[in-house]
Order: C-alpha cells, then sequence, then structure tokens
C-alpha cells in the first residue's frame, strides 16, 4: 500500500509532462510556407482549397481549370468548382482571375464560396469580369498593392470586405451585387472606384473612410445605402447616382468637395449631424421624400452647403 502511495504521484507527473511535451512540439503553423504551384494543381482538378495559417509563394492562376468554355470567338470563361477558403494568409504572388492576350480573354465563374479571411495581398488582386455564384469574402484582409474587381457579377449571397484596408487603388466599377454589399470599417488610402456598379440589396459602408478621392458616380443602389460615420478626406462624387431605399449619412464627416449633383432620392434619406468642412452639393437633384434644406448638417466656418435646383416632390 506504501509502494503505491509514492508511485501514484510519479505516474500523474509523468502523464503531464508527456502532454506538455506534445504541447510544445506542435509546429508554428504560421511557419508554413505553401507554393502556388500545389494550389493551381486543386484548382485544376475542382478540389477544395482550404489553408489557414500559411504564407503562399508564387501567382495564384483561376485561369488554368479543366472546365472551360469558349463563349465568343475570343472570349473563353474557366468555371471554378473549388470551394476557396484562406484564413489569416499572406500571399507573396499575384492573384489572377483574368487573362487577357492579343487572341483571346479568359475570365473565371467561382461556382462556391470564395473567402480570403483576414489575409494579407501583397502583389495585386485581379478578379476582373468574374462571376461569383457564392459567398465572397475578403474581411480583415490586407491590400497591399492594386485590387480590381471591375465588371464582377455577385450571387445572392453577397460581398463582403468588413475591416479590410486598402493601401493601393481599387476598382469595385460596372459590379452587378444581387446580395447584400458591406464594406463597414474599411480603409480606402488611395484611389477607389465605384462608378457604374448596380447593388440590388443593402449596401453598407458605415464607419469607412475615405483617405483619398472617391468616385460613387452613376452607381444605382436599388435598396437601403448607409454611409453613417463614414470620414470622406478628399473630393468624393455621387452625381448622377440613384437612391432607391433609404439613404443615411447620419454623422458622417465631408472634408472637401462632396457632390450629389443630378441625384434621385426616392425614399427617405438622412444626414442628421454630418460634419461639413468645405463643400457639399445636391444641385438639380429631385427628393421624393426628404427635403435636403432639413438635413440638420454641422456646417465649418468658411464651408458650403448648396442645395440650388433641387427638386422636392413631398410636402414634408
Amino acid at each position: 500500500m506504501s509502494n503505491i502511495k509514492y508511485i501514484l504521484p510519479i505516474i500523474i507527473i509523468f502523464f503531464i509532462s508527456c502532454n506538455k511535451k506534445v504541447q510544445t512540439e506542435i509546429p508554428d503553423s504560421r511557419t508554413k510556407i505553401i507554393n502556388a504551384s500545389e494550389i493551381n494543381k486543386k484548382i485544376k482538378k475542382g478540389e477544395d482549397v482550404t489553408y489557414k495559417n500559411a504564407t503562399i509563394i508564387g501567382d495564384i492562376d483561376f485561369t488554368r481549370s479543366n472546365n472551360a468554355s469558349l463563349i465568343t470567338g475570343n472570349l473563353i470563361k474557366h468555371y471554378v468548382n473549388s470551394a476557396v477558403i484562406f484564413y489569416d494568409c499572406t500571399f507573396k504572388g499575384k492573384i489572377l482571375a483574368v487573362n487577357n492576350n492579343k487572341d483571346f480573354k479568359i475570365v473565371t465563374n467561382f461556382n462556391k464560396s470564395v473567402s480570403f479571411i483576414n489575409c494579407t495581398f501583397q502583389d495585386t488582386v485581379n478578379f476582373t469580369s468574374s462571376d461569383f455564384k457564392g459567398l465572397v469574402n475578403f474581411s480583415n484582409s490586407i491590400f497591399q498593392k492594386f485590387v480590381n474587381f471591375k465588371s464582377v457579377f455577385v450571387g445572392l449571397q453577397g460581398m463582403y470586405f468588413t475591416k479590410t484596408h486598402f493601401i493601393e487603388e481599387a476598382k469595385f466599377n460596372m459590379m452587378h451585387i444581387n446580395g447584400n454589399s458591406n464594406f463597414s470599417d474599411a480603409v480606402f488610402d488611395n484611389y477607389v472606384l465605384f462608378q457604374l456598379s448596380k447593388f440590388d440589396n443593402p449596401v453598407f459602408f458605415n464607419a469607412a473612410v475615405f483617405n483619398k478621392t472617391a468616385n460613387f458616380t452613376k452607381v444605382k443602389f436599388f435598396d437601403d445605402v448607409f454611409f453613417n460615420y463614414s470620414e470622406f478626406y478628399k473630393t468624393v462624387r455621387f452625381n448622377t447616382s440613384v437612391f432607391r431605399g433609404r439613404t443615411e449619412f447620419l454623422k458622417s464627416k465631408f472634408n472637401m468637395i462632396s457632390e450629389f449633383k443630378d441625384c434621385l432620392f426616392f425614399s427617405e434619406t438622412k444626414f442628421s449631424d454630418a460634419e461639413i468642412t468645405g463643400i457639399l452639393t445636391f444641385e438639380n437633384s429631385l427628393f421624393y421624400i426628404s427635403n435636403p434644406n432639413n438635413f440638420n448638417v454641422n456646417l465649418a466656418e468658411e464651408s458650403d452647403y448648396i442645395t440650388d435646383g433641387i427638386v422636392i416632390l413631398s410636402k414634408k
């Protein structure tokens, strides 16, 4: 009995030490290096692509799948049947979903979800003219170089760029988004372009920061749009845009030239407590319900608030 009394603590200590040894021997997955050729092979075979805490070396090319068709005489579409999920990864090379050469233009159709969450892109990212059938999620990511989502189509699962940081120029022009779009808390350090895009469902830019020029001209917002607490430090233009749903810019900051010329506002529109340092103009815009003369904005000294030529259809 006395022997058991002394042996039992030794056994317990042995198991504790073994457990600690196993834990300390788990490799740090953040040091994992993946060659892009490995990923490209999976894409080509139609296998799901899932990586976490890895550094990707080389270019990822979605235009080399085994499933492709000739759409027109010089347009080829590749179909990616893989679910694409990256979490907490760093990409040293380019991300390519389009290829232009003198004979053909190659674009990509993504049939499943595409997620790059909490990722860092150190080179260019180009999804021009891509079709996304599933969820598109780039939340909490950093784009250090030029990023291009021109002419993309996104299905009902929507597009998410919440808390995403764009260091260089970003293009989101001529998009068509069926589902929700969320750019809340995004930071745009350089020029950003949304011109001629269409949003069928609610759009969120709450607390987004635009440090350079932002171009939202000729955009069609078919549902609610929210820019509450957003900050525009340079010129922003929404000229000739259409706002069919509820439109809110509550407590937003407009620091230079902010233009809403020739716009159509079909539903309730609010700019309450927006801070104007510079020029905010609604020249020649039409309001079906709200009255911009009653927006209750905060005007700094030597700032301008222009409502020349507006048309108000309601009696409110």
